[in-house]
């Protein structure tokens, strides 16, 4: 097929025009068999320049009216875009070719043209708020806002007013209900504009102080809020609006002709003109609120209109006043960054004269010239690099900062003086650019997670390690569940904290969520899968919507280790056991000293009813009473009088009760002394569970833990009998609760056939939490530094083309499963891979050379000792042995063996 024709008119108001000028427009060739007709596109200047421009094709001596029909479309489509016009997909060379005895018509030509005009008004804004347009300007008025006051008390830093989260996501525009899809697009918004402003030295990342800002930054400040809620919004409504037109046209073509369309048709000219006025006005004044200007305008009601050239006028006026505030806006916000950018584009010059020594200098005598010559390059070479680093330095202190992002829309701007179809083009294309890394920003992390460091992974590899030998000696098998379940699964089982669940996008009809925990995961698990009574295991990253506090080891993506047992099986029993694992584990890292906090949820409940709280509150209660341990009882008091609405004498009821804390046996005694519960048939069952568990507990050696608090509540919904928590108890590392779980008897049932039953218990420990206190304790002990060694030897080498040996040697060690390494550089030097093993913290060397390799033999060097020996090659495993190198995996036996537990020579293996 022959390539489209494409022809280019600019048309101003300041020259008429006469047949000659609109000739090549409306005498269109004929379409021929396998070619494109010609694409014509105009440029309007300017918006000013459309109604002289208009009157001069109303005036033109022109045949037919079908040839004026084509012309006035094209020049309608061409006030907003510059691309092959359309009329809702029908080409002006079909409407002139076709159709021209519709199109002669005075109705037919009003019609046509009007319909262009709409259509093209409607596209011309999506293509806007697709372009990322709205969040350009947002970016630019928050730079240009920042420069203009950088010297000022009222500078605003609102960088983080980006990425706050608090924007408005129910706002609807187009006078539709909440729009999933445009909520959706808020992240995808502020994405957009921390990609403009990243690196930005004017754009600070904090948030404003309330005391210096200024009213045009508190009005600046709500535009920007808005702008998220806004964008995202109005693009799906562009998008629908234009839906419907094509619906109306393609329902009723030939009501584009007459004066009067059909009720349906005119109801949808109605809407969709409403939308299209409600969208420009909402946009409008949004620009005007960041120059500082005063709204004018308020969002438009739907209007009748009766065809769809009454729909057109109604549009065409305000959608060309947005376009002219946009042009406004931008070279305001040009006009204060213009001086930056003229910075920014100075090169950056390094010095010319670098001085890096001289060949005839003392420190090199001596020395052969090819030697000296390379030591002179490799000086200036790093020389020019940091003279060249210095310069850009400067350069970027010349400009003031300016984000890199800014500075590319900026030089888009300065070339594309008009906001048409090419220029968004061009600017979605430096924005998709942006997002994916275009603008060379440095990348960040998700909130509330976290990467691992080779040293940091080590010491949590070690702490599974621990957890999963506690949990595998007694009798435990491991599971895994997806990490994503069906929402229905999850919620309704966390109580308040079901807010905190990552839900995910409609996956082909499922709607899913990211796992809160793994209990609940294991209650789905055990209602498929028959598996009678069970004592598994489970370590897998759980995902919670929480506000991360870093620095206390809580995170949004973080490992929990669960043990469980499900089942019949005696009364306390299991509870006892899962309360015992968890001081196991605990005890086995190291964290230090720590507690375990134990209380029954229906002794909670029964303290609740005693004291007169009706039953609808008693969860909401619970989760108040859950926060002693971090706040006064005055403060969870007040909440639950002002903010839930108990009496407050109710309030003083429960204060009396979860303020007892202390050692098992001694709160058993005082509140069996003090008959503080009656007979309470409930509160009695409980403390009996209690006092049959602490006995096990006593039996196992692990009551010296154990704190009977009443406080404890545990927020979950799930739970129904005895509760535990542990907590740190060492230091000044504070990271709250480290481990935790309980029995939820009904959980289970949930899944099951109605009146099965599958009673559990388990305990959870958060491995995060309790990783923050192990490199709190290490980076004590080695002054800062949690470095280990990764391997036990290095083989090194001393002369030339040692690679090869040093590859021999190293297998040897591989087979007899010790951990060994050597250099992958050709031919290093020792000293190198001496200060290597050091930084390092490798304890052994084996060094060997041409000399150490004609006698068979190698150097071993104890580099914690600071002694070396010779030793036959045949006899280095066992050398290496006998000093200490412990094979992998086989770490926890030798400590087991040098703690006494156990000969190795004893086992009958």
């Amino acid at each position: 097929m022959s390539s489209t024709p494409s022809t280019t008119f600019s048309l101003h108001s300041s020259r008429r025009l006469f047949l000659r000028d609109l000739r090549p427009l409306y005498a269109l060739p004929k379409e021929e068999s396998g070619s494109a007709p010609p694409i014509v596109r105009l440029d309007i200047c300017d918006v000013d320049d459309l109604p002289a421009v208009e009157n001069d094709v109303q005036n033109a001596p022109i045949c037919t009216g079908s040839e004026r029909a084509a012309l006035l479309l094209m020049l309608h489509h061409s006030v907003l875009r510059s691309s092959p016009p359309s009329l809702l997909g029908v080409s002006p060379y079909i409407i002139a070719s076709t159709i021209p005895s519709i199109a002669s018509t005075p109705a037919g030509l009003d019609g046509y043209v009007a319909a262009a005009s709409l259509a093209n008004a409607v596209d011309w804004m999506n293509a806007a708020s697709s372009s990322g347009l709205i969040e350009i300007l947002g970016a630019l008025s928050l730079e240009a806002h920042n420069a203009k006051y950088a010297a000022s008390s009222v500078g605003s830093t609102v960088g983080e007013t980006i990425g706050s989260g608090c924007y408005a996501e129910t706002t609807t525009v187009g006078g539709g209900g909440t729009n999933s899809a445009a909520g959706r697009s808020v992240g995808y918004s502020r994405a957009i504009m921390r990609a403009l402003l990243s690196a930005s030295k004017i754009t600070p990342t904090t948030s404003p102080n309330d005391s210096v800002v200024s009213p045009s930054t508190t009005s600046l400040l709500q535009s920007l809020d808005a702008i998220p809620a806004l964008s995202g919004p109005v693009r799906d409504a562009t998008r629908s609006i234009r839906q419907l037109l094509e619906d109306a046209y393609v329902n009723d073509p030939s009501a584009i002709t007459v004066a009067s369309a059909s009720p349906d048709t005119s109801a949808a000219l109605s809407m969709a003109s409403a939308q299209i006025m409600q969208c420009a006005t909402l946009c409008q004044n949004a620009s005007m609120k960041r120059m500082g200007m005063e709204s004018t305008t308020a969002p438009l009601s739907s209007s009748d209109c009766g065809n769809w050239k009454t729909a057109a006028q109604s549009c065409r006026e305000v959608v060309l006043a947005l376009k002219k505030t946009y042009q406004e806006e931008i070279e305001k916000h040009v006009e204060v960054l213009r001086p930056f950018l003229s910075a920014s584009e100075t090169p950056a010059t390094a010095s010319k004269e670098i001085n890096v020594g001289n060949p005839t200098d003392p420190e090199f005598a001596g020395k052969p010239p090819a030697t000296v010559e390379k030591i002179l390059k490799k000086r200036r070479d790093k020389a020019e690099k940091a003279a060249a680093k210095a310069a850009a330095k400067k350069q970027r202190a010349a400009s003031g900062g300016l984000a890199d992002g800014v500075v590319k829309i900026l030089k888009i701007l300065e070339t594309r003086k008009h906001l048409n179809w090419e220029a968004f083009g061009e600017l979605g294309e430096a924005v998709d650019g942006l997002l994916a890394g275009g603008a060379q920003r440095k990348p960040k992390i998700a909130k509330g997670t976290r990467d691992y460091l080779p040293d940091q992974m080590m010491i949590r590899d070690q702490a599974f390690q621990i957890i999963r030998r506690v949990f595998r000696r007694h009798g435990a098998v491991e599971i895994d569940t997806p990490v994503f379940e069906l929402k229905e699964t999850l919620t309704g089982k966390y109580g308040e904290d079901s807010k905190l669940i990552y839900n995910l996008a409609d996956q082909g009809g499922e709607l899913l969520a990211l796992r809160y925990d793994l209990t609940v995961p294991l209650a789905r698990f055990l209602a498929l899968n028959s598996v009678g009574n069970i004592k598994r295991f489970h370590i897998g990253k759980v995902y919670r919507r929480d506000q991360p506090a870093l620095a206390r080891g809580r995170y949004r993506e973080f490992y929990q280790c669960d043990f469980d047992i499900a089942g019949l099986y005696g009364r306390m029993v299991p509870d006892a056991e899962c309360v015992a694992v968890a001081c196991e584990i605990l005890n086995s890292l190291p964290i230090g000293d720590f507690g375990l906090k134990v209380n029954h949820r229906k002794l909670l409940d029964s303290i609740l009813e005693i004291s007169g709280v009706p039953s609808d509150k008693f969860r909401t209660i619970c989760s108040a009473v859950d926060k002693l341990d971090k706040e006064p009882w005055e403060n969870v008091r007040k909440e639950m009088v002002e903010e839930k609405g108990l009496d407050g004498a109710a309030a003083d009821r429960i204060g009396k009760f979860v303020l007892l804390n202390g050692e098992p046996r001694e709160m058993m005694k005082q509140l069996r002394s003090s008959n503080a519960f009656g007979d309470h048939k409930v509160a009695c069952n409980a403390l009996e569970d209690l006092d049959i568990m602490f006995g096990y507990l006593e039996a196992m050696g692990k009551l010296k833990y154990i704190s009977f608090d009443l406080s404890l509540a545990r927020g979950l919904d799930y739970y129904t009998g005895v509760i535990y928590e542990a907590v740190c108890m060492s230091g000044n590392t504070q990271v709250g609760s480290i481990g935790g779980g309980g029995r939820y008897d009904n959980l289970v049932s949930m899944f099951q056939d109605a009146g099965k039953v599958t009673p559990c218990v388990g305990v959870s420990v958060g491995i995060e939490r309790v990783f923050t206190l192990i490199e709190a304790r290490l980076r004590e002990k080695q002054g800062g530094s949690i470095k280990q060694p990764n391997v036990k030897v290095l083989v090194a080498s001393t002369g030339q083309n040692m690679t090869v040996e040093c590859m021999k040697i190293a297998q040897r060690l591989w087979d007899a499963n010790i951990s060994a390494e050597f250099s992958q550089k050709e031919n290093p030097k020792l000293k190198f891979e001496l200060r290597d093993a050091l930084d390092r913290v490798i304890p052994f060397m084996v060094i060997v050379g041409e000399s150490e390799l004609a006698e068979g033999k190698v150097l071993v060097k104890d580099l914690a000792a600071a002694k070396e020996d010779k030793v036959l090659l045949d006899e280095l495993v066992e050398a290496l042995f006998k000093k200490g190198v412990v094979p992998v995996g086989c770490e926890f036996a030798a400590e087991m063996a040098k703690e006494g537990k156990y000969c190795l020579s004893s086992l009958n293996i």
